[in-house]
């Protein structure tokens, strides 16, 4: 941001009661002192770090020039010039200076519909909600044009109030401002934010009926749209009837391929457009990258990097580290290591990546190394690369270095970080120091359902029932609700340590929270009660999860018929094929082939059979 520059000489003359009745005389000085703002205005936009403060010195003196009746010769329209200069700075506090210097003026010049424009579309270049919300209520309604309606609707699609957005968009309309090529590309975005396939459509015909709709930069937010949509042939036939493409047009197809999954298409493209003569811009391959990263597509990632070295991008941090993320990924660790150690500059995400990688595919002293030179190179370590170290100790079990990261992590005041708790807290229990994950779990002064359910599992792994049951109760006085997950660790314990009348207790206790038994809940009490022989409190398990699931999916009866096969019991087998009919789920082909697979392990060729015609009725 420009230094604020000279302000704005504070108006002594008193401002005549009709400003128009100057206007003849001062047009000659008013047309000469825009001249002078407009050819300022583009010398700060080419860093003439001067140009501001020369923008507001000139107005200064024309004020001090000016005579009572000439006083309209610095009218509204020599102030939106001086706030154009402000926009080419970038410096909302001398914006601010030249909206105070308005406001002074009094109401003919603060209410000007052309300085007003001039100020919403100042504040929403700066980003500031607020005041271009202020500057665009204070606009006549008459005189809101299509550019103040596109600063004030751009800006709140920018910052993600999409459905206010639409809102503006259809004002706009019913006020009779017809949208432009720059306000329908907003728009579309908005539709997009909020997945509004219907709306973005209207939009569509709506660029149709104005005459807009073949403009570039309307068919390049069109393809964006419709691939955000995850209308990928509907992108693709706006991008094929694109009289003209931009590089922009290109990315925008590129990413709704990636953003739907289809990455070799996306690599199609990218030759496409290297055989047009389009050299792809560094946001081209870093969505292919990070893309490829995450879905693990090798022959992408590595297009991505071919791209980037033949159109003679330079990797820097950011390009750098997307490349690192995406080999890391996929595991070829030399080749992160290759682009590593080619970077000039790093940051602290590209070190940490390089130290996971390692970490990841067992090149421990590899880690360590590249720990030490990032230390060397003036950075501190973070939570990131803590939890990396400590994760690839807890493996090891090597007590020295994670003791060492416990301590750099209290000097540094990052043993408060979830992440690096619980992976402190994992070590603690792997190593039988219990007491020493209980003290890491106690030091946290929040803590939240992840936390809880490691301590809570600790406790429950080492067999440490009664802590466990402890921490649960301690978990509800606090006013935080258990997950499934933290349930599940108290009755699995039970069930290991053969406590089945305890692992039933606690799952009643469950079902009288707000917490719902989930398929893995089920699944192991069942499990666990069908391998000890108890049928009857299986049958009666089935009986209450009809009560309690008021649809039970078909994937939880599968994980039942599982059970009863595992314990080889006929009994509950039958029982549970029961519970079935009357929940009328024999129709489910995933259930039949499940009670399939229990019957011919019973041996029950008749019922095999009838299954068999069952399944094959269903199947017509």
């Amino acid at each position: 941001m420009a230094p604020l520059p000279l302000p704005i000489a504070a108006i002594t003359s008193p401002h005549p009661s009709k400003p128009h009745d100057a206007a003849a005389a001062a047009r000659p000085a008013a047309s000469s002192l825009h001249a002078a703002l407009a050819s300022l205005s583009q010398q700060q936009a080419h860093s003439h770090d001067g140009a501001l403060r020369d923008a507001f010195a000139l107005v200064a003196r024309a004020e001090r020039q000016s005579s009572p009746a000439a006083a309209v010769s610095v009218g509204p329209e020599v102030y939106a010039s001086l706030l154009q200069c402000c926009v080419a700075a970038e410096s909302l506090r001398a914006g601010r200076q030249v909206h105070a210097a308005l406001v002074k003026r009094g109401p003919y010049y603060c209410r000007n519909a052309y300085a007003g424009t001039k100020l919403a579309v100042f504040y929403a270049r700066c980003g500031a909600l607020a005041d271009t919300e202020r500057a665009f209520g204070a606009i006549p309604e008459r005189g809101r044009n299509v550019f103040a309606w596109a600063a004030v609707i751009g800006l709140w699609s920018r910052a993600g109030l999409h459905a206010k957005a639409l809102d503006g968009f259809a004002a706009m309309l019913e006020a009779g401002v017809p949208a432009d090529n720059f306000v329908v590309p907003t728009v579309l975005k908005a539709c997009a934010g909020i997945a509004l396939d219907r709306a973005g459509r209207a939009v569509h015909g709506y660029a149709w009926k104005a005459g807009i709709a073949e403009c570039v930069y309307v068919m390049s937010s069109l393809v964006d749209f419709y691939g955000k949509c995850g209308q990928v042939e509907d992108a693709r036939a706006v991008f094929d009837a694109m009289p003209e493409r931009t590089v922009v047009s290109w990315n925008s197809m590129i990413m709704a391929y990636i953003h739907n999954g289809r990455i070799d298409e996306a690599v199609e493209l990218f030759y496409e457009m290297r055989v047009e003569g389009v050299l792809p811009t560094r946001a081209s391959v870093l969505s292919l990258l990070s893309a490829s990263a995450e879905l693990e597509a090798v022959d992408g990632g590595r297009q991505g990097h071919a791209v980037a070295v033949s159109s003679g991008l330079a990797i820097d941090v950011i390009l750098g580290t997307s490349m690192i993320n995406f080999y890391c990924k996929v595991g070829l660790v030399e080749a992160a290591e290759a682009v590593f150690e080619q970077m000039e500059e790093r940051d602290i995400v590209t070190w940490n990546l390089m130290i996971a990688g390692y970490f990841q595919y067992g090149q421990i002293e590899r880690a360590f190394e590249t720990c030490r030179r990032m230390l060397e190179s003036n950075l501190k370590f973070d939570c990131v690369t803590l939890a990396s170290i400590i994760m690839a100790r807890v493996k090891s079990c090597s007590m020295m270095v994670v003791s060492a990261a416990h301590g750099y992590a209290v000097r540094n005041d990052l043993d408060s970080d979830r992440t690096v708790a619980c992976g402190l807290i994992d070590f603690y229990a792997s190593t039988g120091r219990i007491e020493h994950a209980r003290q890491v779990f106690s030091a946290m002064s929040q803590r939240d359902p992840v936390m809880w359910k490691v301590m809570i599992s600790t406790y429950a792994d080492c067999g440490m029932t009664s802590e466990a049951l402890k921490l649960l109760d301690q978990m509800q006085l606090e006013g935080m609700s258990p997950t499934a997950a933290c349930w599940d660790s108290v009755i699995s314990a039970f069930i290991r340590n053969g406590q089945f009348k305890d692992a039933i207790g606690i799952f009643n206790q469950m079902l009288l929270t707000k917490t719902r038994p989930n398929l893995r809940t089920w699944s192991l009490l069942i499990s666990g009660l069908s391998q000890n022989g108890m049928h009857q409190e299986v049958t009666n398990l089935c009986c209450k999860m009809q009560k309690v699931e008021s649809a039970p999916s078909p994937t939880i009866y599968s994980a039942v018929i599982l059970a009863a096969k595992t314990a080889a019991s006929v009994h509950c087998g039958k029982a549970i094929h029961a519970c079935i009919v009357k929940r009328g789920l024999l129709l489910s082909r995933s259930v039949i082939q499940s009670l399939l697979k229990m019957y011919s392990s019973f041996n029950d060729g008749v019922t095999t059979d009838s299954l068999v015609r069952l399944l094959a009725e269903c199947s017509k």
